[in-house]
């Protein structure tokens, strides 16, 4: 009897030990398994925080760039207050969870994202704060993005990430380049040679013979149903000796600016081979449109443009061209052009030359309403924009131009000097056009292979899409110009009417009353032309033919302009005659049909680079795009939400 006694205490212990045992492990069993879940739902929610950030990210760049983008490639200029930058993104430091403006503001609420990745995880995220200074091209974005979770049977899960962004609009990485087309492009010739990249939105041409000094570019373009192919390798500079000897001190530096020294971002790199310079087959790379002209009238007034200095050419009343001084423009010129009078077709156009005593001088963005026609000396830094077509009728010089020693052993100097130096830039609705095209059968040349051959719609010039805003000046045709239809594409013959009128000069001799005597004399009389071609001025011929020394003889045409020191950008084409010439800045179009005598060289400004140490404020006014994407400046979890 006292070992049954025994045995049954000891059975009862050991089961209520055994229960307790097992009651600790089924806890802690469910205590870690409740934590695991914890952790697990942290991670999954801190992804899902960062999954609508992104969204948050993408969704702002998408509106702003559909905010400043318009048709193919039409950027709303603007850097300074009441433009498209200071109007959509505001300056607020108040929390809120909406950007922008209009149809394309952006708002971020709560999120469920119920699949397979998150579960059923809710996300409240908002755009907290914007930071955009009076004037500035960038805005700071503060995105802050919170995730919860509610788990089973224990404490939720949640997360919150903050991110500062940085949205901006940036010079056009097109003028990255020496030369940029945006269709096909033709880089040839032997005596032809650009310090700087060459790029085409379409196949490149490249002659076996021609040299580039840097990386070439073709893209596939479905509207011209193109691959981005590219013929031919060229040469090029295969040590930094050679590129020194050779490219003059207006060429970029090179990297290494010397041998054993520094590396100077955006320099000219010796490739290893011909073809390891070569991408074919890229991405297009949006070559924006000069929109409507009262967007950047605006932006020029804000950003205090001006043009002073230089002569200024009219036709008096003899019908001879006559010059006074310059008056300062300030941002904007609207007035009656060289005919004098502004119910003609030259009202808001400007014909100017500089002298090296009395130089234009450019200060920011400027705008004219009409046509350009211009030579000279020039100082400054800006960009002139015209409503129509730019004439290059002579030279153009910086009087203090940028250099760059080769080799270079204080590039940080040779920077800080450059910063300061002269630049111009010359940009156009219309056209650039290059010579007397008054000459007319020497000019245009022969219809295989003389000018007029790359003006018309073939290989060289494809038929495209304009921006709406280029209707005023012809593009595409119109019925409002006379034709039969309206049309979607621009034809692509420069050589044929564009529907507008030009100022036309008669004279006849007459007699005049001068100081009480009646005298004999030349009176001219100023009317509208009703035929003006695309490449044409709307200035009387005259003005044309007696500012440019271009001569003819029969069917030869012998062209003198030597030097351009410009950054040329048009949202047509850049055509015409140069001598033996020397292009320092950038050559940015959508077709190109230059004939040059003896030899070409395309010196691409370094400071045009948006990575360079000496990149020049984007206040000149140069086109500007969104399609730089943000930059995050700082990222960071916190424990709450504000």
């Amino acid at each position: 009897m006292p070992k049954a006694g025994f045995i049954l205490p000891m059975a009862i212990i050991l089961t209520s030990v055994c229960a307790i045992s097992l009651a600790a492990v089924l806890s802690y069993v469910s205590f870690t398994t409740r934590m695991t879940q914890v952790h697990l739902g942290n991670t999954q929610c801190r992804l899902a925080a960062q999954s609508a950030i992104e969204t948050a990210k993408e969704a702002v760049f998408k509106a702003f760039y559909s905010y400043t983008t318009s048709g193919n490639g039409t950027i709303k200029i603007g850097l300074i207050n009441g433009n498209s930058f200071e109007d959509w993104f505001g300056n607020s430091t108040t929390p809120r969870n909406t950007i922008g403006t209009g149809n394309t503001t952006v708002t971020i609420g709560s999120t469920n994202f119920n699949n397979s990745i998150f579960g059923a995880v809710s996300v409240t995220s908002c755009f907290w704060r914007v930071y955009h200074p009076s004037g500035a091209s960038w805005a700071i974005v503060t995105i802050r993005a919170t995730a919860g979770r509610a788990n089973p049977g224990g404490p939720s899960s949640s997360s919150t990430i903050e991110e500062r962004v940085r949205f901006a609009l940036m010079r056009s990485r097109v003028f990255d380049n020496a030369y940029f087309v945006n269709n096909y492009g033709w880089f040839q010739g032997s005596g032809i040679t650009a310090n700087g990249d060459v790029r085409a939105n379409g196949n490149l041409y490249l002659d076996s013979s021609c040299t580039v000094n840097g990386r070439v570019y073709a893209a596939r373009n479905d509207e011209l149903g193109v691959i981005g192919s590219i013929q031919n390798k060229g040469t090029y500079a295969s040590s930094l000796s050679a590129y020194w000897s050779n490219c003059g001190n207006r060429a970029r530096p090179s990297s290494p600016t010397y041998n054993g020294g520094s590396f100077f971002n955006g320099g000219y790199s010796v490739p290893t081979s011909a073809a390891d310079r070569l991408y074919p087959y890229q991405e297009i790379q949006t070559m924006p449109y000069i929109s409507a002209l009262d967007e950047y009238v605006t932006y020029a007034q804000e950003a205090n443009g001006k043009l002073s200095g230089g002569l200024r050419y009219s036709i008096n009343s003899q019908g001879t061209v006559a010059s006074v001084n310059n008056q300062t423009i300030n941002a904007h010129y609207n007035g009656a052009g060289p005919s004098g009078n502004t119910s003609l077709a030259d009202k808001g156009a400007l014909v100017l030359e500089g002298t090296q005593s009395n130089p234009i001088v450019i200060d920011g963005p400027v705008v004219v309403d009409s046509d350009v026609v211009i030579k000279g000396y020039v100082k400054g830094q800006g960009t002139i924009y015209s409503g129509r077509n730019i004439h290059i009728v002579g030279d153009i010089k910086y009087v203090n131009a940028p250099t760059w020693p080769h080799p270079d052993t204080n590039p940080t100097a040779t920077a800080a000097a450059n910063n300061k130096k002269d630049l111009l830039g010359l940009a156009a609705k219309g056209n650039i056009v290059m010579g007397d095209y008054t000459l007319s059968s020497a000019w245009l040349g022969s219809t295989s292979s003389g000018l007029q051959y790359y003006l018309k719609t073939g290989p060289y010039v494809q038929q495209y899409v304009c921006d709406e805003s280029d209707k005023n000046i012809g593009y595409p045709r119109t019925k409002a110009y006379g034709y039969t239809r309206d049309e979607t594409k621009f034809c692509g013959d420069y050589t044929q009417a564009d529907g507008g009128s030009k100022v036309a000069i008669s004279t006849s001799q007459q007699y005049v009353t001068v100081n009480g005597r009646r005298q004999l004399q030349t009176v001219a009389s100023l009317s509208n032309s009703k035929t003006r071609k695309y490449y044409e001025s709307v200035c009387p011929d005259k003005i044309i033919n007696t500012l440019c020394s271009d001569t003819a003889s029969g069917s030869t045409y012998t062209p003198k302009i030597t030097q351009i020191d410009a950054v040329l950008y048009n949202n047509h084409g850049i055509l015409g005659h140069i001598g033996n010439c020397t292009i320092n800045g950038s050559l940015v179009c959508r077709n190109e049909a230059m004939i040059y005598s003896g030899a070409l060289k395309i010196n691409w400004d370094h400071r045009l680079f948006s990575g360079a140490s000496d990149s020049l404020s984007d206040q000149l006014g140069l086109p500007m795009d969104a399609s730089q994407p943000p930059i995050t400046l700082s990222w960071r979890e916190i424990s709450t939400a504000d």
